[in-house]
């Protein structure tokens, strides 16, 4: 006579583990990349100790392309999980919804551990080199802060849409085309305001004039991210 047996679903720590080895899996390919670019950016900052009259100022184009590259990780990190079909990831023994969260959460520590990595390493060697750093110590939470905000409109994005990536590039091709042909000069007052107003994204990429400015615009950018990724992941709430 078999009994049916009801087993606890896991704790959200072990999943959260889980999920933070099995993205390190997963980025094997982007971490080795990495690793080989910033070897020899390494090696060169160690000559720059014995040669005290080279430069090597701190990147400013790392407050573009690191967010830029934490926009784009959920779609690597979500490239092979069919979140809107019966795949074995709704499958496991873990209510749905809360696992797309907890998922959400291993991906942002490693955005936001591998852009640490990074402002740390072109920090170091800037300041090894007698060149100017990022600046005041604030500033050094200015890239961690874009890239948790990047990472989370992204994260929304793949979970909102069956098909991200196509509405992306289409998205894309549809606002380079209005910009071609003069169309767009309705949407220039709006456009202006999300990237340049007083909550502009630029504030939260460069850090604006102060800390408090940057600050403000920070939380209303990564409030809004939360609120997105908060409302996307009821798609997938058990049925």
């Amino acid at each position: 006579m078999n009994s049916s047996l009801q087993h606890e679903p896991p704790r959200a720590a072990a999943v959260f583990q889980l999920q933070l080895r099995k993205m390190g899996r997963i980025l094997r390919p982007e971490l080795i990349g990495l690793a080989l670019i910033l070897s020899p950016t390494a090696i060169m900052g160690l000559g720059l100790l014995m040669q005290r009259d080279a430069a090597l100022d701190y990147p400013q184009e790392l407050s573009f392309l690191l967010p830029a590259a934490a926009f784009l990780l959920p779609f690597r990190l979500w490239n092979r999980e069919r979140l809107f079909d019966r795949g074995d990831f709704l499958l496991m023994p873990v209510e749905r919804r809360k696992h797309i969260l907890i998922r959400v959460c291993a991906g942002a520590v490693w955005a936001l551990g591998l852009a640490a990595a990074v402002v740390l390493l072109f920090n170091f060697l800037a300041l090894t080199a007698g060149s100017p750093t990022i600046g005041a110590a604030w500033r050094g939470l200015v890239p961690l802060g874009s890239v948790a905000t990047a990472y989370l409109l992204g994260s929304a994005l793949v979970l909102a849409l069956r098909h991200p990536l196509r509405w992306s590039v289409g998205l894309v091709l549809a606002c380079a085309l209005l910009s071609a042909f003069d169309l767009d000069a309705p949407l220039k007052p709006a456009t202006q305001a999300v990237l340049h107003g007083d909550l502009g994204l630029e504030r939260v990429l460069t850090g604006g004039a102060s800390s408090t400015v940057w600050a403000v615009a920070l939380l209303f950018w990564s409030g809004l991210g939360l609120i997105a990724v908060a409302l996307a992941s009821l798609r997938h709430r058990e049925g």
